[in-house]
């Protein structure tokens, strides 16, 4: 502390936000795969005229109603320790996640209004129209999840920043063609190394960020990162599969405990569509991710793998790249590509770019 200033710890909002986010997991899982088992009832329902289906699909609309406060709830603390605390998301929601973040806004009041009219016309309008409503529901919770993905997507493998991240890290790829001035972000990440002080930080600073002014130039590169699309797939089938799980078991123990019919019907509906998202999620969603995860984030294929050196395994090599003559790359080899810069220093780096430190 000098200068008068105050030094705040603030790492009780990272457990906070980690909290928020375990929490709204779960939240989440269940806003979005309980609709799927809703709607599978509300079909069988509409074509056996069995109450029984009915009923059951109403109770679960009021803990899918619950259920979606809660997660808007902890959601809120997501948010709130992310901005507060983690480095750069200020940047990140300014630039390249202000575009999915905007849309997520429209996709979740779309959500709102859907589950509010779904709820209220339950048993008043013809079935039909009722699974047709819940429907648009789920699709714009997914199609939100895709948006929010797309922003967690970029953090992983941030599409549009060129060449940067490989000139200061070697092992990294390259992500894509240039979408942002690459100048003010390399200026950036030098100021942040200099002072000491996160990203955030520094561009609070109101003449900070006008001299830095407009980073990005294309504002949906982070949605159509390819990277994007697979995992947001990946993600949401995973959820799809958690929350009809959740439902199937709640079936299931009521079954076992009280023996009531209505509650074997829909475990068998549950079950039928639980198969169906086991059939895609870790078999054809998982694989494509898993090869995403190899081309766009190597270090964390080799933290996966427990790749402290680098090592020889046919088995991984011919799932994770295809070859199985290819070696594991394991941290060694990261830090001897990254001795291989000598003694450059960023701006050196930045030079090597054709981006100059006069601003």
């Amino acid at each position: 502390m000098s200068g008068g200033e105050t030094i705040i710890d603030a790492s009780w909002l990272l457990g906070l936000s980690a909290l928020g986010i375990y929490i709204h997991a779960v939240f989440l899982s269940i806003t979005l795969g309980f609709p799927l088992v809703i709607i599978g009832l509300l079909l069988k329902y509409s074509k056996s005229g069995d109450e029984d289906y009915f009923k059951t699909a109403k109770i679960m609309t009021a803990v899918l109603a619950i259920n979606f406060a809660l997660g808007a709830v902890t959601g809120t603390l997501v948010e709130f320790g992310l901005v507060q605390a983690w480095p750069g998301t200020i940047l990140a929601i300014a630039s390249f996640a202000f575009a999915p973040l905007a849309l997520e806004l429209l996709a979740f009041a779309n959500e709102i209004a859907t589950l509010v009219l779904f709820i209220v016309t339950l048993g008043r309008i013809r079935t039909s129209y009722s699974i047709a409503i819940l429907a648009v529901y789920w699709i714009f919770a997914a199609l939100s999840g895709v948006l929010i993905m797309s922003v967690n997507s970029w953090l992983v493998a941030p599409w549009g920043t060129g060449p940067i991240a490989k000139a200061i890290y070697p092992f990294m790829p390259e992500f894509g063609g240039l979408a942002a001035d690459a100048q003010k972000l390399v200026i950036l990440k030098i100021l942040a190394i200099a002072s000491g002080m996160p990203i955030q930080a520094i561009i609070q600073n109101p003449e900070v960020a006008g001299k830095v002014g407009v980073i990005l130039t294309d504002p949906y590169v982070a949605i159509f990162n390819p990277f994007a699309a697979i995992s947001a797939l990946h993600a949401l089938f995973a959820a799809f599969s958690v929350g009809v799980s959740i439902a199937l078991l709640a079936f299931s123990l009521r079954y076992y405990t009280g023996g009531e019919k209505r509650n074997l019907k829909a475990a068998k509906v549950a079950s039928l569509v639980i198969l169906v998202l086991f059939l895609i999620q870790p078999t054809i969603l998982g694989h494509f991710m898993g090869e995403g995860v190899v081309e766009m984030n190597p270090t964390k294929f080799a933290m996966m793998e427990n790749a402290k050196e680098t090592f020889y395994n046919p088995m991984i090599a011919l799932v994770a790249y295809g070859d199985p003559s290819r070696p594991i790359v394991g941290f060694d080899e990261f830090e001897r590509q990254c001795n291989s810069l000598g003694d450059a220093e960023l701006g050196d780096l930045a030079g090597q770019l054709g981006i100059t430190m006069d601003a």
